[in-house]
């Protein structure tokens, strides 16, 4: 922990504040990868059910791959600008970063499993945010305004 007269950030803070930035990352790059793999997660529908049209089948991927991407923006960016007011300080902010990253984490077990490797790193920066150092540090931020 730094003294009260220096104002640098623990590392705890600091490392959780990146972890759920390359959490946030991560998931938009799952929601891509969906992308890039299109064609063929539409070919293996087929295959699997050949009673339902091509049309059908790939009107519902691509409703997958926009929502897991619209989602993993809006949740990700939510978590990262939530991250950043805790690490400037604000208590509060720790709150509803968690309050985000779970809806994060929720909404990738629902639409890509590879996206919730990207919601469980955010899970670990938020874990940082709780370590006894950074509640010190951001108990005296509180107490400072």
């Amino acid at each position: 922990m730094t003294s009260p007269k220096e104002s640098g950030t623990p590392r705890t803070i600091t490392a959780g504040y990146w972890l759920v930035v390359a959490g946030a990352v991560l998931t938009v790059l799952a929601a891509l990868f969906v992308l890039y793999i299109r064609q063929a997660v539409i070919d293996a529908n087929v295959k699997a059910d050949p009673s339902r049209t091509v049309e059908s089948i790939t009107r519902d991927v691509d409703i997958t791959w926009i929502s897991a991407l619209v989602g993993s923006l809006v949740l990700g960016g939510l978590a990262v600008w939530f991250a950043r007011r805790t690490k400037a300080g604000a208590k509060r902010s720790r709150t509803s970063l968690m309050i985000t990253v779970l809806l994060g984490l929720f909404f990738q077990m629902t639409i890509s499993p590879l996206g919730v490797v990207g919601a469980l790193v955010g899970m670990v920066g938020l874990g940082a945010f709780y370590f006894r150092q950074s509640t010190e540090f951001l108990t005296e931020r509180e107490q400072l305004t």
